[in-house]
């Protein structure tokens, strides 16, 4: 006696099943679709440029760029790589100092906003800034424990933004 292994045998309305299988799949389809479409990606990236100006004559530029992850629902990591330079009389006061960092945090959402609290930080290979100029221009939560609050924004769909309560400063650009 043969066995045919076919599922359809053991089935009792082929079209009944065919209806279902095609439904499975076509929700399947819209939900990569709408993952792919969405604007909340696992990697944010930020390119910066900030001035901070001390005194008449004494600027100091932050240039570079922020790369966050999202690790999972809960953590995730930001890095930057860039440079601060100073200057002084619209004159370069010594070298560029290279800043590559790492901050690891724990995230909580409420509404829209998102809480995050310092798990660690690392310098990465390359970076010869002082913690004090990272916290004054790069990361001002540098340490264990330190927390920040800030208000996520969806602008037209398609861009995720963050800010103060009124005014989205950064947008993520890929």
């Amino acid at each position: 006696m043969t066995v045919n292994r076919s599922i359809f045998t053991s089935t009792k309305s082929k079209s009944a099943f065919l209806l279902i299988g095609g439904i499975v799949v076509g929700f399947g389809l819209v939900a990569l679709y709408t993952l792919s479409r969405t604007p909340v990606k696992s990697k944010c990236v930020v390119p910066m440029s900030f001035y901070a100006i001390k005194a008449e004559n004494d600027i100091t530029l932050t240039r570079g760029v922020y790369r966050t992850y999202r690790d999972s629902l809960t953590t995730g990591h930001t890095t930057f790589n860039g440079n601060i330079r100073e200057f002084k009389n619209d004159v370069l006061v010594g070298k560029p100092s290279p800043v590559h960092r790492s901050v690891n945090y724990k995230m909580e959402f409420s509404g829209s906003m998102l809480n995050m609290t310092v798990l660690n930080h690392t310098r990465r290979l390359g970076d010869s800034s002082s913690d004090q100029e990272v916290m004054d221009y790069v990361f001002p939560q540098l340490s264990y424990g330190e927390s920040t609050s800030t208000t996520l924004y969806l602008l037209e769909n398609r861009a995720l933004a963050s800010g103060t309560e009124i005014i989205a400063r950064v947008v993520c650009t890929n």
